[in-house]
């Protein structure tokens, strides 16, 4: 008899010694090993796997979860476990070197209510998948995307009314803004599990790559790129989200606003990186083709060029094509150009929702 039947056999985990004994003795089990079964971590697992293989999608949704638990708990006062913020990297991090493509595309999700959750989920997942494109593997990947899950974790510190405040902060909400970085690199401190390259990390996001930002005292500190690869996810992932304070950039605006930024504020040579993994239409926009049919960019030109797969998601009539239509622009016969870079306000759509 399995362990699944015998769980399956008295639910809830309760089980009386005679009942027990009883199911053991009928399907003739002469030993038993006893294990501790953490059943939360069951169902996440049956939750993300798929015959054996990790879904994007629900990994995504986990790490969410996951991230927003860790907010919540800092925020009642508790210092949190790290063990299911680090199985959830690790799943992450398997999925960032085998399909880069969809996590970046589920990283242009957004959520206005839950933004700081999503935020950090998404500079996670986008300092991942540009750490992974500039070789690094392994433990170090992994430090990396729990730095990005964490970066903001310091916000916890932070008055709701200033992170929430929809207009110019005042010097003095400005000055305990800024302290969130080291707030941050604090608490880590304080959480088992995490490396100290991590707390280094947070702390150093807002240095900026010429040494200019926050906080001060720690600008000559010596930072790894850890550093400037979380400063560029945050960023591109800032810039790309509505808040309500300014209005988001297309993908596409926000990687060449990226490229402005480049030698001061952000490492050059990342911000190139990161343009050549998202290729000259990144994941997320939404584009007019030769046609007339407007589509969200699904998966980036393999080759770098500017035919990369879509979905189509209104005919060349204006007609909303559902379910939408992929196509794949490199490998069509008669190619359909793209023409033009379209605003989804201006056709009130919601790109999100066809990258899941």
């Amino acid at each position: 008899m399995s362990c699944g039947s015998l769980w399956r056999s008295f639910p809830g985990g309760s089980w009386g010694g005679g009942e027990l004994a009883q199911a053991l003795l009928r399907e003739r089990v002469a030993h038993i090993t006893l294990l501790l079964v953490d059943r939360d971590r069951v169902r996440e697992d049956e939750e993300v796997y798929d015959d054996g293989e990790l879904k994007p999608q629900a990994t995504y949704r986990q790490a969410l979860t996951v991230v927003g638990g860790i907010f919540r708990e800092i925020e009642s006062g508790r210092i949190p476990n790290s063990d299911k913020l680090r199985a959830v990297v690790d799943q992450v991090a398997e999925l960032t070197i085998k399909d880069p493509a969809t996590l970046i595309g589920l990283a242009m999700i957004k959520d206005y209510d839950n933004y700081t959750f999503y935020h950090s989920v998404n500079v996670g997942v986008l300092a991942m998948a540009l750490g992974s494109a500039l070789g690094v593997r392994g433990e170090e990947l992994q430090e990396l995307g729990m730095a990005g899950f964490l970066h903001d974790v310091g916000k916890t510190r932070v008055e709701k009314t200033i992170l929430n405040k929809p207009g110019r902060l005042s010097s003095d909400e400005y000055e305990e803004m800024m302290l969130h970085s080291e707030n941050g690199a604090r608490i880590i401190g304080e959480m088992e599990g995490i490396s100290p390259r991590v707390g280094q990390a947070v702390l150093g996001h807002h240095i900026r790559f010429d040494r200019t930002g926050y906080p001060p005292w720690a600008r000559t500190l010596p930072f790894d790129r850890f550093c400037d690869i979380i400063a560029v996810a945050d960023c591109y992932d800032a810039i790309t989200t509505l808040r309500v304070y300014k209005s988001p950039l297309n993908p596409k605006e926000a990687v060449e606003l990226l490229r402005g930024l480049a030698g001061w504020h952000l490492d050059s040579a990342l911000v190139e990186k990161f343009m050549e993994m998202m290729g000259r239409y990144p994941v997320g926009t939404l584009v007019r083709l030769d046609t007339n049919e407007i589509a969200v960019v699904w998966r980036p030109d393999p080759h770098g060029g500017e035919r990369p797969t879509v979905k189509i998601v209104m005919d060349g009539a204006g007609k909303m094509v559902e379910p939408p239509l992929v196509r794949d622009l490199g490998r069509e016969a008669e190619r359909s150009e793209i023409v033009a870079v379209v605003d989804p306000l201006l056709k009130l759509l919601d790109v999100s929702k066809y990258l899941e």
